[in-house]
């Protein structure tokens, strides 16, 4: 949830200041990700996250992130693009800089917002205007980049915003090693996987094993995404020998009346 600006100043205070992401169902979330997170889904775990920088959490620098930080943080999560740029205009390196203690830039913050879709549109694509085609991976604490927080909260136009100008995205895995294409179907966000899907190679890109690939047809499935599913079935006919995805899909007696979970049934079963 997003803090108010009251809580946030509150939270300064404190020195404990740390975006909150976006969480529906959080308890089943939660799971899958520990689940996951033991078979990793990217080709290899990296030991740490690429941080951006944090000159404003230095030693002595409680003022300059109070003046600076507080405020681009506040603007961000509200996606005020004329307040951010008032600040940025100053000082265009804080594009790099963390304004959470949890790692995130003003990148982070915008892209996982909860606000009108048309102001997280804009605020992203002129922050990302500002940046180079590099600090679009810059993560937070938990290996996140921009792309994988907006996947999650489903911010379909900031994802393509961010992809268009960086593709390397789409393989830099998240937390708990999943990838951003399967980080949108497990909160079910059916755009940004349509979106992601069509640029993702058809999965045959080397962050993608028959592992992550399963995981991704067995949520397509559960969240009811029966077209992506079936493109993922006709190009790994093995996936729907696994068992796996027919158990999900049997677990829904009411999809067998649409006609597209059908198709897919009658796919995986051949």
């Amino acid at each position: 949830m997003a803090q108010t600006g009251v809580q946030l100043a509150a939270v300064v205070q404190d020195k404990v200041l740390s975006h909150h992401q976006p969480q529906p169902q959080q308890k089943q979330q939660q799971q899958e990700i520990h689940n996951n997170s033991g078979a990793s889904q990217a080709k290899t775990e990296r030991l740490k996250p690429n941080l951006p920088r944090r000159y404003l959490f230095g030693a002595g620098s409680r003022e300059n992130y109070l003046k600076t930080g507080v405020p681009l943080y506040e603007a961000s999560i509200r996606c005020d693009w004329v307040a951010a740029k008032a600040i940025l205009d100053k000082k265009q390196d804080l594009v790099r800089y963390s304004i959470t203690e949890n790692g995130e830039t003003a990148l982070h913050v915008a892209a996982s917002a909860k606000g009108d879709p048309k102001d997280v549109e804009e605020f992203v694509k002129q922050l990302v205007g500002m940046m180079k085609v590099d600090d679009l991976e810059l993560e937070n604490e938990n290996f996140n980049t921009a792309l994988y927080l907006a996947a999650a909260a489903g911010n379909a136009e900031a994802v393509k915003i961010l992809v268009k100008k960086n593709k390397k995205l789409l393989a830099i895995p998240g937390a708990g090693q999943m990838l951003p294409l399967y980080v949108a179907a497990l909160f079910g966000n059916y755009e940004v996987v349509k979106y992601l899907y069509d640029e993702s190679n058809e999965l045959r890109d080397d962050c993608w094993n028959p592992q992550n690939r399963c995981w991704l047809l067995e949520k397509c499935v559960e969240n009811d995404m029966f077209d992506v599913a079936l493109k993922i079935v006709k190009n790994y006919p093995e996936l729907g020998r696994r068992g796996s995805a027919l158990r999900v899909l049997a677990r829904k007696p009411e999809a067998f009346h649409e006609t597209k979970s059908n198709i897919v049934w009658t796919a995986i079963k051949s």
